[in-house]
């Protein structure tokens, strides 16, 4: 049996601009020791490792920044500009990465009739990626110790960066977890999904609807009149499910577009390599 601590109380903090802090109320990190767990279907942890995040004096963190700051925010003490759909994205892909995308194949496999074997070997492909991204996403997240948006924003104006403008009352609109930023481990399980969901079905093209457990009471899967959101194509799903991410105030983009690209790089190797049909 592979036992880890899950809470680790003497995580050292960093201290210069960009290295990860402790993030309110917790005073510990999670999961810092996962990314040493063996992986399904990886020849090792680091295989898709992504690149470091941007430098914090670049333009591009600039524009990150700026981003989140301005979208990311509870809109109660934080004033955002988020959209009343932005908001929704932001809820609705709240709720665990492995709950929301293991519904959707459900509900794909029933739409489209698949039989026992076919069910089998997609779910298992689905969940080999899943858990292999959040194995790969946390060697990265603890590699590159990123700081949290939160972190960067309260601290912006001592970063070095003069084009980054600090709020240390900013709050983001759900509290963010113990987990160093980069890379979106969300980002990851939607890529990895939708590249599993994508070639199980032959296609990015397959239109459905879902509904989701972390929205408002009234409006859930369990409630008599969910709220459902429409998508053209599992590649679409997974790009919103990334965003939901700078919508929520968890994550820079570059974390999840990077994730997003992870992820669909691990469950292409559990798609071309592992469960092949036997001739």
């Amino acid at each position: 049996m592979y036992l880890l601590p899950v809470i680790d109380m003497n995580y050292p903090q960093g201290t210069r601009p960009g290295e990860y802090r402790y993030t309110a109320p917790f005073n510990f990190v999670f999961g810092a020791r996962y990314g040493t767990v063996p992986p399904f279907v990886l020849n090792s942890s680091d295989q898709f490792r992504p690149n470091a995040p941007y430098a914090i004096n670049s333009r591009r963190y600039t524009e990150d920044y700026n981003e989140i700051k301005a979208l990311g925010g509870d809109g109660v003490v934080t004033p955002s500009a988020r959209t009343a759909d932005q908001t929704e994205i932001a809820l609705f892909w709240l709720e665990a990465s492995v709950v929301g995308w293991n519904r959707i194949a459900r509900n794909a496999s029933g739409t489209e009739g698949l039989g026992l074997w076919e069910n089998a070997r997609l779910f298992a492909l689905l969940n080999f990626a899943l858990r292999d991204g959040y194995i790969g996403s946390w060697e990265a997240k603890y590699t590159h110790n990123f700081w949290r948006p939160v972190t960067a924003i309260r601290e912006g104006n001592a970063d070095g960066n003069d084009d980054t403008v600090g709020d240390p009352a900013w709050n983001p609109l759900a509290t963010t977890p113990p987990i160093p930023d980069h890379d979106s481990e969300h980002g990851v399980a939607g890529g990895a999904a939708a590249e599993v969901l994508g070639n199980v079905f032959e296609g990015r093209f397959f239109r459905f609807r879902a509904s989701s457990t972390s929205l408002p009471a009234g409006s859930t899967c369990g409630d008599a009149t969910p709220v459902y959101r429409n998508y053209a194509s599992f590649a679409q799903a997974a790009l919103e499910n990334g965003l939901s991410r700078i919508y929520v105030g968890y994550h820079f983009r570059r974390a999840v577009t990077d994730g997003i690209e992870h992820g669909r790089r691990i469950a292409h190797r559990a798609c071309q390599k592992f469960l092949q049909p036997v001739q």
